[in-house]
């Protein structure tokens, strides 16, 4: 194969390097919009408790999943108000059984009635009005 030296018509331009934009940072990331009721007091308590489905030591809070409430999904979790305790071991097997899942609203109904006996004012009134939701959604 011959090979031919190119020809250029026109000397090659040096080109200067291409200046870069500067990348905008966010200095803060953004506030929250989502208005659901947080309380690490609470979570506190949940962790407290014993796990809910093997009464062994329940140091892990889980927030219900899975019962299409409209509480949680796409990304969100449910308001404190609706976590229970498990230990770590039964909080991965919940996430995996559907079975297991459906035994949340009696875990819920035994976390709520044992916080409502620690807690008043704001915190008693989001528990007061869990327990009312969890009861219509029984019915």
């Amino acid at each position: 194969m011959k090979r031919t030296p190119l020809a250029h018509k026109s000397p090659l331009k040096n080109k200067a390097p291409m200046a870069r934009k500067p990348i905008k940072r966010k200095a803060t990331r953004k506030q929250s919009t989502d208005k659901r009721w947080r309380s690490e007091a609470y979570l506190v308590f949940v962790r407290s408790l014993p796990c809910c489905n093997c009464q062994g030591p329940g140091r892990d809070p889980h927030h219900v999943i899975g019962l299409h409430w409209g509480l949680s999904g796409q990304g969100l979790t449910a308001p404190d108000s609706f976590a229970m305790s498990l230990c770590r071991e039964c909080h991965d097997t919940v996430h995996r059984s559907p079975e297991l899942q459906q035994m949340q609203p009696q875990w819920l109904r035994t976390t709520l009635r044992a916080g409502l006996k620690q807690f008043t004012g704001e915190a008693g009134e989001q528990l007061l009005h869990a327990l009312a939701f969890l009861e219509a959604q029984e019915q």
